[in-house]
């Protein structure tokens, strides 16, 4: 969808969390039961008419991984837990092989495929991209474990190093008059 305004992105936004599904649990009242993404596309006119600079925002807000036992799900919910769980175990490979060393060769396989939610953020894990990432944790006794889950993930995706480019495209009036120019001299594309 193409937007001009801010006020068109808070309303597409508003439109999808309220088609979000939460449902109550042992653990949550609200309970997210899958993840969310926003990705907003850039593009933009250098001041020179001759390039196109592309940038990409991508948000993402991450169901919780949940176990069963402490959230008492059964049925439908607990189906769902099993997608959110899936997705997180698919993420937390793709980040564990991003930090291994041997990845720059180009035989090394990284697992996006494995889940929607990895091949969605391909490119804000391993690409160009620069990536923040604030973990939500509890300091209830009772969440020792998720908490402990989170920051290790937190510290795994930290150590994850990606090449920043810029995304420049030639703007199509200049690469026009490019080729009437070859065409003139004789070149042909």
């Amino acid at each position: 969808m193409d937007v001009t305004s801010a006020e068109e992105i808070l309303s597409y936004l508003e439109m999808g969390n309220a088609q979000r599904h939460t449902a109550r649990t042992k653990m949550n009242d609200h309970s997210s039961r899958s993840h969310a993404m926003l990705t907003l596309q850039l593009f933009q006119s250098c001041p020179d008419k001759k390039y196109v600079c592309h940038s990409k925002l991508c948000m993402v807000d991450l169901a919780g991984s949940e176990c069963a036992a402490k959230t008492g799900n059964t049925g439908n919910k607990f189906q769902e837990s099993v997608h959110i769980n899936t997705g997180l175990l698919a993420l937390g490979s793709v980040i564990r092989a991003l930090c291994d060393p041997r990845r720059n060769r180009g035989d090394f396989y990284i697992p996006y495929r494995a889940a929607k939610i990895t091949r969605l953020l391909r490119d804000s894990l391993g690409g160009t991209a620069h990536t923040v990432m604030i973990a939500c944790v509890c300091p209830s006794k009772c969440s020792v474990l998720e908490t402990c889950r989170v920051l290790n993930f937190a510290r795994l995706r930290a150590s994850v190093t990606q090449r920043r480019i810029q995304d420049l495209t030639v703007n199509m009036r200049m690469k026009e008059e490019l080729i009437k120019e070859l065409n003139k001299t004789g070149v042909i594309l």
